[in-house]
């Protein structure tokens, strides 16, 4: 037989050396975007339970996928997010079971406490609208530094067993970059999160916020004609101040956005209800909203809280008396209800 040839044993071999390799220049790019990631789906997801939220980076490595899933202590949830339109690849969320069922408990008004942590389908879809705001923010996040429109072109969030095979977006001995991070909760609770994706998709998006520029290669012809002639400096003067805009310029810009039309929404309460009794209503039903008598209504433009008012009659059609402009802080706390939520 050849010698010239690998034998599988050293095939395997090199592969997990290939696998466990990631230098310092890759963990700084894949360390700066996953705590883009994680960051923004801490925000959003303190908003979504009402507890502060901190993540802390753990460790980093390449690793076949499954060998991570090996490594599982328990059932665990596997979110794959599979984006589109700016950024392109897959991306996977990886947390204990336990995990889940203490956001869903506290999604719904419980103490992050649960009798049981076993995940019925309420407790699956209170975790997957958490992993449609976390990933929203990360979107809305990644466009701004990104400049382009990032957007999600599908989501899965499943019960992954250990005693299962279930098949995944990633092929399980796929390398992958694996992101380990500590979650504390505001009760006292700790646990992890995993982020998992190919090296290159973190590397994508790390060289679409920060461009590298390269300078154009020369050929020695090209070099040889280029003139070279002695560098002359200019004679330097009193510097101008520097010219400040004036409020008028400033005006004058600013009335360039004052025929934009804006949807302004006055809520005067919402209801939540069942299927049956929205098949049930009928001329003459009734509906109780959220709010009491005498309670200011909601100003929403573009579905965005900014104030609260009264509702008044003028001549023979309805208005609204503003009473009071939302603060900055309650505008942040109102975007869950401006989504629906």
């Amino acid at each position: 037989m050849n010698s010239d040839f690998l034998t599988q044993d050293e095939l395997n071999e090199l592969l997990k050396g290939l696998a466990e390799d990631l230098n310092e220049e890759d963990k700084k790019i894949v360390s700066e975007i996953s705590n883009m990631i994680m960051n923004s789906s801490a925000t959003a997801l303190g908003i979504v339970i009402g507890r502060e939220v901190k993540f802390s980076l753990k460790e980093m490595s390449n690793k076949e996928l499954k060998n991570v899933l090996e490594s599982l202590e328990e059932d665990t949830i596997a979110a794959e997010i599979k984006f589109a339109d700016g950024i392109r690849g897959d991306l996977m969320f990886l947390f204990p079971q336990s995990l889940g069922a203490r956001i869903a408990d506290m999604m719904m008004g419980g103490s992050g406490e649960p009798e049981s942590f076993e995940l019925d389908e309420v407790r699956i879809s209170a975790i997957t609208e958490t992993m449609n705001q976390m990933m929203g923010a990360t979107t809305t996040l990644l466009s701004e530094k990104t400049k382009k429109k990032v957007s999600i072109a599908n989501m899965k969030v499943n019960l992954l067993k250990r005693t299962s095979q279930m098949p995944l977006v990633f092929n399980p001995a796929q390398i992958l970059t694996c992101v380990i991070y500590n979650l504390d909760l505001e009760n006292g609770k700790s646990s992890t999160m995993t982020l998992l994706s190919p090296f290159l998709f973190f590397k994508d998006i790390y060289d679409s916020i920060y461009p590298q520029k390269s300078e154009p290669v020369r050929t020695k012809k090209e070099e040889a004609k280029v003139k070279v002639q002695p560098v002359q400096f200019q004679e330097f003067t009193k510097q101008e101040e520097p010219t400040v805009t004036s409020s008028t310029e400033f005006s004058d810009k600013l009335e360039l956005l004052l025929d934009v039309p804006l949807k302004v929404v006055v809520e005067l309460g919402r209801a939540k209800m069942t299927l049956k009794q929205i098949l049930e209503m009928n001329i003459g039903s009734l509906i109780e909203l959220d709010k009491l008598t005498g309670e200011p209504v909601d100003i929403l433009v573009n579905g965005r809280l900014i104030a609260r008012g009264e509702v008044v009659v003028i001549d023979e059609n309805f208005g609204v008396r503003i009473t009071e402009i939302v603060s900055p802080r309650q505008r942040i706390y109102s975007i869950r209800e401006s989504n629906g939520v």
